[in-house]
């Protein structure tokens, strides 16, 4: 039998951000273990497909900065694990669905706290969930693409965070109500900043800092008729307010597509909870409305869900005594004074956090389980390299409507999944 020399992957999953485009095409060189050909990714995509050979790529496992191998790094980290009184697993959301499911046996074995990316990105947003003030309105993608006529992006820019989300799922494909695709949709633009957005926007409705909740505020009442004594900002354009509005109570289906400009802004939780009230009026008087929040990371969605279904709660969970979820006291940026150790999966907090609180980990034994070198790799007690999942290593990721998808293993690696990496460790730790 003839030696397979190419392989063809007519539908794989791209594994950079929570779009999950799954109509990727991908010609494989077999004999020199390379991708040839990439076609349909988007740039940030591709740069992720071919990211194998990064020069920034961990090479072996280290232990206190030498070189080893991974039945020692493992070893060392069991260590760490089995004396620390109180470790942090964080990160996860670029890891498959498996490996955020052993990492959360791993702390609830160890008695510590399980957190991921989204108790800093969207954590404000399922407070406003869990209060229950409002009804969430919501749909899968598929239902976006073909029924909204009216496209809102609010505090987010898609073109450089999601680059294929407009051409996929909201403006531009053509749907069951919108057969023109975009000939039959109207892009509006809510924002602080002049994005590349504006260009292509039917309306572009630019905000200072502080100004989304006086907005939508304003939107509500005008949506329930309130019209009486309308005191305004003199700044704030209120005729193009009032045309804004009218615009949106008439369509057919409309979405809001909600961005981190909105949700981690000073003022995000006035700003979540007068966005919630307006979608909620906009459907009372008649319209389909939906509230989408833009999620980032490839599958931020699956550890949101995995959470959800094991314990009820999203993120940030203290398995170290009774109280197990308490925003501001067991999301990860809250309990950096009293863990112990820490486990870091797919993750930067050295880079990311806020610099007073990114110093705690130094002084702390830290493992880090990335394919990457990063600042946080560089204060790593025990580091291992891993194939890059989606790539490398297949898995189970969920898009961000909560959609699961198979990501294949499309080249052959040395390198051990992170789900192998955790399950080595758990394994040793409840055998000891």
């Amino acid at each position: 039998m003839a030696e397979e020399k190419e392989k063809i992957i007519e539908a794989a999953v791209c594994p950079f951000c929570a779009c999950l485009c799954d109509d990727i095409v991908i010609s494989v060189d077999v004999r020199g273990n390379e991708i040839k050909e990439i076609r349909n990714a988007c740039r940030i995509g591709v740069q992720k497909f071919r990211s194998t050979r990064n020069e920034g790529r961990i090479r072996k496992p280290r232990v206190d900065g030498k070189e080893t191998n991974y039945e020692t790094a493992i070893q060392k980290a069991v260590e760490i694990l089995r004396t620390a009184k109180n470790p942090l697993i964080y990160g996860l959301c670029n890891s498959d669905y498996h490996a955020q499911h052993v990492a959360l046996e791993i702390a609830k074995h160890t008695g510590g706290v399980y957190d991921i990316t989204e108790s800093i990105c969207h954590n404000l947003l399922y407070s406003e969930l869990m209060n229950g003030r409002y009804p969430f309105y919501y749909a899968l993608l598929d239902e976006i693409r073909d029924n909204a006529n009216v496209i809102i992006y609010w505090g987010a820019n898609p073109i450089v965070s999601h680059p294929r989300h407009l051409s996929r799922y909201s403006v531009y494909p053509i749907g069951r109500y919108a057969l023109k695709g975009v000939m039959d949709r109207e892009l509006i633009t809510i924002d602080l900043v002049d994005s590349e957005l504006k260009k292509i926007s039917r309306w572009f409705l630019r905000l200072k800092p502080g100004e989304d909740a006086k907005i939508a505020e304003l939107m509500t009442r005008l949506v329930n008729g309130d019209t009486s004594g309308l005191a305004v900002d003199n700044e704030i354009d209120l005729d193009t307010v009032v045309k804004l509005t009218d615009r949106l109570k008439k369509a057919f289906y409309g979405v809001i597509f909600l961005g981190l400009g909105v949700l981690s802004s000073e003022d995000a939780p006035e700003n979540i909870a007068a966005i919630f009230a307006l979608v909620d009026a906009l459907n009372k008087s008649g319209t389909r409305y939906v509230l989408f929040p833009m999620k980032g990371h490839f599958n931020v969605m699956g550890a949101v869900m995995l959470l959800l279904r094991e314990t009820g709660y999203p993120f940030g969970l203290d398995f170290s005594r009774d109280r197990v979820f308490e925003p501001g006291k067991t999301t990860v940026l809250d309990v950096l004074d009293d863990v112990d150790a820490a486990v870091i999966v797919g993750a930067d907090p050295y880079s990311s956090f806020p610099a007073e609180e990114a110093k705690k980990l130094g002084n702390m034994p830290v493992i880090v389980i990335d394919p990457f070198e990063t600042p946080t790799t560089l204060i790593s007690s025990v580091l291992f390299p891993t194939a890059i999942t989606g790539v490398e290593a297949e898995g189970i990721a969920y898009r961000m409507d909560g959609l699961p998808l198979k990501l294949d293993k499309i080249l052959e690696s040395a390198y051990l999944s992170d789900n192998e990496i955790l399950e080595g460790i758990y394994r040793r730790l409840v055998l000891l």
